[in-house]
């Protein structure tokens, strides 16, 4: 799968997505449980600690009433209404208290919150019940007033309140000490706001430092699977500037390697065409030089050949070595005669006359033409024909000629090691006719190899370098190919692929 890049650039987004989603909700939810501490702390024992608060007020004021204000008391109505107030104050105090501490209630359900039903809720009712338990004596001190004189009722009440009072205070200072903790330590809430402030921090700083390395990487990893495409860059450069034979390394993604080996096949591409085209314009201007000093040559080398004849009629008979002389004259002007002739030939190369021509009886008449010349000089000959008899579409003459061509060079080949085999051989495969002439003589060099079919190049000192060349042409004319393996010291083989008739 990481084989493509965009796999690879899919992936790591994606890592980076899910980092991103991941620290989001993380914070989140930490955020939710520091938003939950709050709102139990804010709506829930603030509520409470601030009506138990306004409770305590009303209590001290009931016991301050009872102790230092009823003797002061002026009517029976006054103080009837005094007692009466301020006890419905406290009640409603006590009320509301019980209303903040039951909307606790919600805030706990979810949390490991033991201060409300272990402590805050039984000192409540504690409380409530010693209030209520007071309400008959209330009743009693409202409906017989006694102004300046301590009661045996106002006294009872009085000390019962003191003991209210007690339990108030207590309830206040449980709340107080639950919000604000002590000069020790902080109380629970508190110690779970500031670790969950703390824990928020911490991860906020550490996961935003390694989402920031984790970015580094993949923008590094990034530029570094890209790198392929900057050496596509480059090799395009170099190819416009005309080095053809440029190449890409083909390793990366599977994307770049694909378009580096599509971009080298290009460039061969071009490449071949460029030493085509250049190979083309060599023969054209090779042709047409060989054309002018074939017509400026052939004329005087007939004047020579003619007047050298008429030279040896006249000699006399005792004249031996002018006699010699003027056959090595004759000789060398046949010799001039047939490389003018050849380069005419390759000069005014017609255009094939394509025809359906079987490809086996071809090569057989060729193999008994030339066996009996190729035994004289110690070379056998032999050949390996495709039981299908393959039909190709070409023009017998000029096959022929290429074959001949060939034939020749493998029996030089053969002749220079000593003795040994040519084998003309054929077959047909994917849609092509394959005739070869292989041989086991000596060889051709790695690095004659690619100037082999370049006009007037040749390795033998009497040779005029086009024989190849022409049958390269020959080949090309017809819509095929003519390939040449070989290793020195065991022999070589050229291969021409013709177009099969259908």
């Amino acid at each position: 799968m990481l084989r493509t890049l965009s796999a690879r650039i899919l992936i790591s987004f994606a890592v980076l997505t899910l980092t991103f989603v991941i620290t989001i909700a993380t914070l989140i939810r930490n955020t939710s449980e520091v938003e939950s501490e709050v709102d139990l702390i804010g709506n829930g024992y603030v509520k409470a600690a601030l009506a138990a608060g306004d409770l305590e007020l009303r209590q001290e004021a009931i016991s301050t009433y009872l102790d230092q204000q009823i003797p002061d008391e002026k009517t029976v109505t006054a103080e009837a209404e005094h007692l009466r107030t301020r006890n419905r104050l406290r009640n409603d105090a006590l009320d509301a208290t019980r209303s903040a501490v039951e909307a606790v209630a919600p805030l706990t359900v979810d949390r490991d919150e033991h201060f409300y039903n272990e402590k805050l809720t039984p000192l409540l009712d504690v409380v409530r019940k010693s209030i209520d338990a007071l309400q008959p004596a209330w009743q009693k001190a409202v409906a017989k007033p006694t102004i300046g004189v301590q009661s045996d009722v106002i006294i009872q009440l009085k000390a019962d309140e003191k003991r209210v009072e007690a339990q108030v205070r207590s309830l206040t200072e449980l709340l107080r000490t639950h919000l604000f903790g002590t000069d020790d330590e902080h109380p629970a809430t508190v110690q779970a706001l500031l670790h969950n402030q703390h824990r928020i921090r911490n991860y906020t700083v550490y996961v935003g430092a390694a989402a920031v390395m984790l970015g580094l990487f993949v923008t590094m990893w990034a530029v570094f699977n890209l790198r392929p495409l900057r050496r596509l860059r480059d090799g395009a450069r170099r190819v416009a500037a005309g080095d053809y034979a440029s190449r890409i390394d083909e390793r990366g993604p599977t994307e770049v390697g694909e378009l580096a080996r599509e971009f080298n096949s290009m460039a061969r591409a071009v490449q071949e065409r460029e030493h085509e085209l250049v190979r083309s314009e060599r023969l054209a201007a090779v042709g047409k030089m060989a054309a002018m000093i074939t017509h400026e040559v052939r004329n005087p080398l007939s004047s020579i050949g003619l007047n050298t004849e008429l030279l040896v009629d006249e000699l006399d008979a005792d004249a031996d070595e002018a006699r010699s002389l003027c056959r090595s004259i004759t000789r060398e002007v046949d010799r001039l005669t047939a490389i003018t002739e050849e380069y005419l030939a390759f000069a005014r190369l017609p255009k094939p006359k394509i025809a359906r021509e079987p490809v086996n009886a071809m090569v057989q008449a060729l193999a008994q033409f030339v066996r009996q010349d190729l035994g004289t000089k110690q070379v056998e000959l032999a050949t390996d024909l495709d039981a299908g008899d393959p039909v190709a579409l070409v023009d017998a003459s000029q096959l022929r000629q290429c074959l001949v061509n060939l034939v020749r060079n493998a029996t030089e080949a053969v002749s220079a090691k000593g003795k040994g085999k040519v084998t003309l051989r054929t077959r047909r495969a994917d849609g092509r006719v394959a005739i070869e002439v292989e041989d086991d003589g000596v060889g051709i060099a790695p690095e004659v190899l690619p100037r082999l079919f370049d006009p007037f190049f040749s390795t033998k000192d009497s040779g005029s370098g086009l024989g190849l060349a022409l049958t390269q042409q020959i080949v090309k004319d017809h819509g095929g190919d003519l390939a040449v393996a070989s290793e020195v010291g065991r022999g070589t083989t050229f291969t021409l692929n013709l177009p099969a008739a259908s």
